[in-house]
């Protein structure tokens, strides 16, 4: 009933002039594994995937998605136009996300030397670091003069790209977040693209350390479920698994973690309409994805993402570009639905299902590959990582 549903209503609403009309064809698979391919085509996948979709969704964030079809045509926003005075410009969320990156890997170096850490206090150190590159004030990371780490000598992350206001109000405080200190209520989606990495390391429980991540910003139990559940379908993604396994890995883990009801909840029902459109053999446009949500809350953001990867999670370039413009032409969060999308789809089957000319008009892409790399690697004996990766 809810198919037929569905299909009734999608036929009813195509009548309207200002609704695209769907495409339809034949029934589809409800599940694809990922890829096989190695760890390190699966972290470039990540990082590149999301990267890209992040500066596609960047000049759409939260526009009317009728502006959009005026702007772009039909079909939207298909390549990167130019903004902030360049071609694939990135934006916050991509920046904090190799922050986050560069903490987490100076985490392996402390645990690689036995001693004892904790990954908030690191974590909250390389995001106000970030925070300096945005031309704010507030208080200093511990050990700046000892430790500042390679990310603040790349002159073109100094520059300001709108950055989330929760985040900034969390980085100006003195205090540290964690989950079970909330330095602030929000419960939007913010942090969620840097949640990614922490599902990569796999000595470590990625929902706890996604947690972290989200809880030094955002304090909400929807927002640090939604972090921990991200990492945790990454984790599993790099283990070649479907995104329906994953999805269900994350689920049990967060069971008994307070707030998780509400994410559980929103993600069952995007996965219940993504199999919907893939069973009917539909194409969905903006209009079905607004139906799902806008993604300003990080469990919402998530559940969009989720929808948009199981409508398209075909192991091609042509699946893959379906996929992240469909995340980002819409009147939601574009920039966050979008780079979760691109993680998971990157993750699943790597780097070869991103188109070349995204990637190659995307800024900061060396960087973004070089952080890519060392975070496959994890870790190297020596002084060189160390001094590349200071344990502080």
């Amino acid at each position: 009933m809810a198919l037929i549903d569905l299909t009734v209503g999608a036929l009813c609403m195509g009548l309207h002039d200002h609704v695209p009309h769907m495409v339809y064809g034949p029934r589809r698979s409800l599940e694809t594994r990922a890829s096989e391919t190695d760890r390190r085509d699966r972290v470039l996948g990540c990082l590149l995937g999301g990267a890209v979709a992040d500066a596609l969704g960047a000049p759409l964030e939260f526009r009317n998605s009728k502006d959009i079809v005026g702007l772009f045509g039909p079909r939207g926003l298909r390549d990167f136009v130019p903004l902030h005075g360049t071609l694939g410009a990135i934006t916050d969320d991509t920046q904090l996300l190799l922050f986050t990156a560069e903490a987490l890997l100076r985490v392996r170096v402390m645990s690689h030397g036995y001693r004892t850490y904790y990954p908030p206090t690191i974590l909250r150190n390389a995001m106000r670091r970030w925070l300096m590159t945005q031309r704010h004030t507030g208080p200093l990371p511990d050990h700046l003069d000892s430790a500042r780490g390679w990310l603040l000598d790349i002159p073109a992350l100094w520059v300001e790209r709108q950055p989330d206001k929760v985040t900034m109000i969390a980085l100006k405080r003195p205090g540290l977040g964690t989950p079970e200190e909330a330095i602030t209520d929000s419960a939007g989606a913010g942090a969620m693209v840097r949640c990614a990495p922490a599902g990569m390391f796999p000595q470590d429980d990625p929902f706890r350390l996604a947690s972290e991540i989200t809880g030094i910003t955002h304090g909400n139990p929807h927002a640090l479920v939604a972090g921990g559940y991200m990492a945790v379908i990454i984790s599993q993604l790099m283990y070649g698994t479907t995104i329906q396994v994953a999805v269900e890995a994350a689920i049990s883990r967060g069971l008994y973690i307070a707030g998780q009801r509400e994410p559980t909840l929103t993600i069952r029902d995007a996965m219940e309409r993504a199999n919907q459109v893939r069973f009917a053999g539909i194409d969905p446009g903006w209009f079905e994805l607004e139906q799902v949500g806008d993604g300003k809350l990080a469990h919402d953001a998530l559940a969009v993402a989720l929808y948009c990867a199981l409508c398209h999670p075909e192991p091609t370039q042509e699946s893959f570009e379906k996929a992240v413009t469909l995340a980002v032409n819409h009147s939601g969060n574009s920039v966050v639905i979008g780079a979760l999308t691109g993680q998971i789809l990157g993750t699943m089957h790597g780097m070869s299902v991103i188109p070349p000319r995204w990637i190659e008009q995307l800024e900061l892409r060396d960087v973004i590959v070089a952080m890519a790399e060392d975070l496959a690697t994890e870790h190297v004996p020596g002084p060189e990582w160390k001094q590349r990766y200071p344990p502080l």
